[in-house]
């Protein structure tokens, strides 16, 4: 089955197939904050072209794995992992799922998870990048997720730094 799986972003900027299957998770629905896009929401919702569905991300090894080891984890926001889990789970089920989403962060991450993305206003990313963290005074290397902000050895800053970019194509 054919699947769009929307983020704000998407149905913001008008969105939607009325011949597919259209998703968003709860999360994504509390991000639409303006008026229009809200009313379309909800038409499309009366109309059964779009539904919710929610997935729990946290315990999904393989999304957590490549968030972590691409640094993506703590770019994205929860809502963001949400989509990307529901995205995986529909995948899985071997269903025909394309997430729309302008967010480069996340298509990173669907990129590195061989998921599927479409953007409405942007051109989308080229490469799939990785990033690590690491002390920009003795260049000591931190896992992707640590919180710290600055060096245990020599207390300089830490900073984010972009490690290898691969083509989409």
């Amino acid at each position: 089955m054919k699947i769009y799986i929307l983020d704000a972003s998407g149905l913001i900027n008008g969105f939607y197939s009325k011949d597919s299957l259209n998703l968003m998770t709860s999360s994504t629905v509390n991000e639409i904050k303006d008026i229009n896009t809200e009313f379309l929401l909800n038409n499309l919702m009366d109309e059964g072209i779009l539904k919710i569905e929610d997935v729990d991300y946290a315990n999904d090894d393989e999304i957590n794995e490549v968030l972590l080891s691409s640094g993506d984890l703590m770019r994205l926001s929860s809502t963001d992992k949400d989509i990307v889990a529901l995205s995986l789970k529909h995948k899985r089920d071997g269903d025909d799922v394309t997430t729309v989403t302008d967010d480069y962060s996340m298509q990173n991450a669907l990129k590195l998870l061989n998921l599927k993305f479409k953007s409405v206003r942007t051109r989308g990313i080229k490469n799939t990048i990785q990033w690590k963290k690491l002390c920009k005074g003795c260049r000591k290397e931190y896992p992707s997720d640590t919180k710290l902000e600055e060096c245990d050895i020599c207390g300089s800053p830490i900073i984010r730094k972009r490690m290898n970019a691969r083509s989409n194509h």
